[in-house]
């Protein structure tokens, strides 16, 4: 992530002496317990693109934090045709209301003191977002099975 030219590009578009801070999101659904009830949870982690991949994937670390929970339920109020879609709405809904500080943050920028001791502007931009195939399908609004990154549809995979 640290050669990337649209990380440049980004950097280009904002004024001088401001720094863009490139944002990773990383969520999975968990099961938290079969024994009392199906239990589940869907966490939130957020880490950024100057942090090298193996700090990163280091536990210890604690260079991903965990900034939220997202709700997780069955749905038993809709009926199977309407089902899907509201829990797709649902995600959509409350990865909004999740992310919208960053939004804002990230248009207007943030005063941050940064690894040298300077307190910079910073502007938090999301980058990437780490999920396995489904989630990628759910976060780019992609019918599922299809390519969340090009137009392959789900016969024609290698």
């Amino acid at each position: 992530m640290w050669t990337a030219e649209w990380w440049e590009k980004i950097q280009e578009c904002i004024p001088a002496g401001r720094v863009v801070a490139l944002v990773i999101l990383a969520s999975d659904k968990t099961q938290l317990s079969v024994f009392s009830g199906d239990k589940n949870a869907w966490p939130v982690y957020l880490s950024i693109g100057n942090i090298s991949k193996k700090l990163r994937r280091s536990p210890s670390s604690h260079a991903m934090i965990l900034i939220g929970y997202l709700p997780v339920s069955k749905l038993e109020c809709f009926s199977k045709n309407n089902c899907s879609i509201s829990g797709y709405q649902l995600f959509h809904d409350a990865m909004r209301s999740l992310l919208q500080p960053l939004i804002e943050v990230g248009l207007n920028r943030v005063k941050m003191t940064c690894a040298d001791g300077l307190v910079q502007h910073i502007h938090p931009i999301l980058a990437a977002y780490i999920a396995d195939h489904p989630k990628q399908c759910l976060v780019t609004c992609v019918k599922e099975n299809f390519c969340p990154k090009c137009h392959i549809g789900p016969g024609e995979h290698g």
